[in-house]
């Protein structure tokens, strides 16, 4: 039996989409869906639905759209894919650097960090047992370098607080 691809929902989850399924899944995943997304924007709901659909091709995301998902969801997937088509652009939300106690902020990125090392390392780990990394395991590997050089970014932004306070 040959090898089973992961679907489009599967990859949302595991690597870089392309920016318009990141927008696709971001509002799909939404609570209450693309509907919930044009009603907060007071947009149509079909034609929202319409544009961000992967099977519509008559119908075109603009940037209204984008910022209309991307402002409601807040989804990190299409950060990820403005990045990626910026050549490969790492984010990071600076106010998320830091915890709610300021004490904290440092080492809790720093714990982010770790967790984030430690993540790289199980998925290169499990890509290496056939002694060779496929397509699908490269992108899950990329995916993970990001979320650490975001983690990386934090820790950065964590220190530069810190030290303001002091």
């Amino acid at each position: 039996m040959g090898k089973q691809w992961p679907t489009s929902r599967d990859r949302a989850m595991t690597e870089v989409l392309p920016l318009n399924l990141s927008l696709y899944h971001a509002g799909r995943d939404y609570a209450g869906g693309i509907k919930a997304v044009a009603a907060v924007h007071g947009l149509n709901p079909t034609t929202l639905q319409h544009k961000l659909s992967p099977t519509h091709e008559s119908h075109k995301i603009n940037i209204d759209d984008l910022e209309a998902v991307l402002s409601t969801t807040r989804d990190d997937r299409i950060l990820d894919s403005i990045g990626e088509i910026a050549g490969g652009a790492i984010w990071v939300r600076p106010q998320e650097a830091t915890q709610q106690v300021p004490e904290l902020g440092m080492l809790g990125s720093l714990k982010q960090l770790h967790r984030e090392v430690a993540e790289v390392v199980e998925t290169l780990s499990d890509s290496l047992d056939d002694q060779v990394i496929d397509i699908v395991e490269a992108k899950k590997l990329d995916l993970r370098i990001r979320r650490l050089l975001g983690a990386v970014l934090a820790v950065e932004k964590a220190a530069e607080r810190y030290e303001e306070d002091e």
